[in-house]
């Protein structure tokens, strides 16, 4: 059941010249050259975060972008939320989703924005990251509200946009990411020390500039930053953590279809949580995982549905 939505993975490339690398870092000291979200999104996902945002002030603005709005008036009438009737009135249809809904449906929408109009050759790159992180930011989201941990909107958020420096690099220089990043979702330690060695920076280095020309939180910018190395954060430990554990298992998911032989013990965003939580964490992972992984994997197909 799992894992049609997980199928694309691109073959490793032969090596290219050190030239590329120079480049990439000629271009990624350059903050003009970064994707930047439509400013509609980036307003939109800033409301959606505020726990003092009405579902009026969220419809007014989404209707200002008419791929937000289609996106927006798309899930609320899919099987998931659609009630007797179908609605055409972004009035009716922000209630229908509610903050958590219209959250997620402009997350998807904006990240396809970034990479629209892109080279074809990037597309199945490109795709696979969207999938990857709006994966990870179900997951997130689910950890989130079984643990009852107590994010809002910024848990989603950060899940999402973790790994956008891999998306901004793919984007910037195709070259360059085909050759550091194989997308087979298996990012051992070593992953950073990689990308270091090959670019001279790290995808979580990119990732954090980019927040921060976007305007994005502090703590969503320290989870980019900081999700492979959780316990090194010091000012936003538990939202750090939170979004390393859900990274992990989603790579583990999309690696291998399966949660067999996935242990949350050994995964440094789960122990990093479990040493801010208490053993509670460490008692409903294993009797809850497999029900956290399906609801995300559901909601991660009805983002996709709403932003095609």
């Amino acid at each position: 059941m799992l894992f049609n939505i997980f199928s694309r993975l691109r073959r490793r490339p032969e090596r290219l010249p050190a030239i590329t690398a120079e480049r990439l870092l000629h271009d990624l000291n350059r903050v003009d050259t970064f994707p930047v979200l439509s400013d509609t999104t980036a307003r939109a996902l800033a409301l959606t975060n505020d726990p003092n945002a009405t579902l009026a002030e969220v419809a007014e603005l989404v209707r200002r972008d008419s791929v937000l709005t289609v996106a927006v008036l798309k899930l609320a009438n899919s099987m998931a939320y659609r009630g007797k009737f179908a609605v055409d009135d972004l009035k009716k249809a922000v209630p229908r989703l509610g903050l958590r809904g219209c959250r997620q449906v402009l997350a998807a929408a904006g990240m396809r924005g970034v990479f629209r109009n892109r080279p074809p050759q990037m597309a199945d790159a490109c795709e696979a990251l969207l999938r990857h992180g709006l994966f990870t930011a179900a997951l997130a989201g689910q950890l989130n509200a079984v643990a009852g941990i107590g994010f809002g909107g910024e848990a989603f958020t950060a899940g999402m946009l973790h790994d956008i420096g891999r998306l901004v690099v793919c984007v910037r220089a195709p070259d360059a990411f085909a050759q550091v990043d194989p997308l087979t979702f298996n990012e051992t330690p070593a992953v950073l020390d990689t990308e270091r060695a090959l670019l001279g920076t790290t995808h979580c280095e990119v990732g954090g500039r980019f927040a921060r020309v976007n305007g994005l939180s502090e703590a969503v910018t320290a989870a980019i930053e900081g999700h492979h190395a959780p316990f090194a954060e010091k000012q936003f430990p538990l939202l750090v953590a939170l979004t390393a554990a859900a990274d992990d298992l989603a790579n583990h998911v999309q690696r291998e279809r399966t949660l067999k032989a996935y242990r949350p013990a050994r995964a440094p965003g789960f122990v990093a949580l479990r040493a801010t939580l208490g053993s509670v964490l460490g008692d409903f992972t294993q009797r809850k995982l497999g029900e956290i992984v399906v609801a995300a994997i559901r909601e991660t197909r009805a983002m996709l549905r709403a932003c095609t």
